[in-house]
């Protein structure tokens, strides 16, 4: 059975934007388990440690934010089925690599309720799911709905 390539790029979308909802859920999920406003605490949180850090570790923390607040970009551009989420996701790439926050949300999940991984195969995983991300969206990439 041959696939349209429109169809493909469907998938691509909301594959891409599925994992990026997927890791927003679980990350408002962990917030609220620990009795934490999402992203509001870790904000104060943020702004009490600028003070009292240098200016690497405020740099990380910022791109730690452009992150976060790119993946939320991103999650909506893909559902919106925009060129543009192509491009953002381009972007993370190298930010998730950093972070180590994979593109396979799923990758984060199974590390929790598996202690025992194994580190290195973990940061394997994370560099093949950016890899076929940056390649799915190259190859098959997104479209604007006409």
């Amino acid at each position: 059975m041959i696939i349209e390539n429109g169809k493909i790029k469907t998938i691509v979308v909301f594959v891409w934007g599925g994992f990026d909802a997927l890791y927003l859920i679980w990350y408002i999920i962990g917030s609220l388990r620990n009795g934490k406003v999402p992203y509001l605490a870790d904000g104060i949180s943020t702004l009490a440690l600028l003070s009292d850090h240098g200016l690497f570790q405020i740099g990380t923390v910022l791109l730690s934010w452009v992150l976060q607040l790119s993946i939320i970009v991103s999650c909506f551009l893909f559902f919106a089925r925009r060129d543009e989420a192509k491009w953002v996701s381009y972007l993370q790439i190298s930010l998730r690599l950093f972070f180590l926050v994979p593109s396979v949300s799923i990758l984060l999940m199974g590390a929790q309720f598996f202690p025992d991984y194994n580190p290195i195969l973990m940061v394997v995983l994370i560099l093949v799911s950016e890899m076929v991300k940056g390649w799915s969206l190259w190859r098959f990439g997104v479209y604007q709905r006409g």
